[in-house]
């Protein structure tokens, strides 16, 4: 019974019931689809892969925040409890073919991206910096004291903070923490992780891949 309530209390929950009273959203669409592709390719080899397989499912509930977004509010940070512990339920079912699954590693995405920058920028590449290095894996613990910790070291500080070495720093903070939130929850459910990537390893967005004339065609 407690496990059908909770299900029911997490769909409610990714269906955008639950808000409160905050600034508008600081990692625009094109942000956070930077910031799942960098997050992923900091991943573990298993996750990586898993997640790869996922990418659209993944990408849609990193969005969730700009589907449910109202006037003068945001998703509540502290709800990220909620929707971790049912992805590690989730996983530790086998249910990892089902819809909800990624969603929910992307919506976990989210939740951690509007913990670290809720404000309002204007431009997303004002978001994105010209690199992203990956600080390693540290396990996610008591979830409720994490998230109070990223609020008061960088949603309060970097409130209505322009420059982009603060900017810059947010985006950064961001990749690594949901790395750490995601290995962990796999960890959590008892999936193998993998081999991980490199402590410093670094992703350069300054690098432009040419497009090939038929993609230029279909844009």
């Amino acid at each position: 019974m407690y496990k059908k309530l909770l299900k029911i209390f997490v769909l409610f929950l990714l269906l955008g019931v639950i808000f409160f009273p905050d600034s508008s959203f600081a990692f625009k669409s094109v942000t956070r689809n930077q910031i799942i592709y960098d997050a992923i390719e900091f991943s573990p080899a298993e996750l990586q892969a898993y997640l790869r397989d996922n990418l659209i499912i993944v990408r849609a509930g990193s969005h969730f925040a700009e589907r449910h977004q109202r006037r003068s509010y945001s998703v509540d940070p502290h709800a990220t409890d909620i929707i971790y512990k049912q992805l590690i339920m989730d996983l530790k079912n086998g249910e990892n073919d089902d819809f909800n699954t990624p969603h929910a590693f992307g919506v976990v995405a989210c939740f951690i991206a509007e913990t670290i920058s809720p404000d309002n920028y204007r431009t997303p590449s004002q978001m994105i910096p010209d690199d992203v290095s990956y600080d390693g894996y540290q396990e996610v613990g008591h979830v409720e004291s994490h998230i109070t910790g990223l609020i008061e070291n960088y949603r309060i500080p970097g409130r209505n903070r322009m420059e982009k070495e603060v900017t810059d720093r947010l985006y950064k903070v961001a990749v690594n923490e949901i790395v750490d939130y995601w290995v962990s929850a796999w960890e959590a459910s008892g999936h193998q992780t993998g081999r991980f990537a490199d402590t410093g390893k670094k992703i350069n967005h300054q690098i432009v891949v040419p497009k090939s004339k038929e993609a230029e065609e279909q844009l």
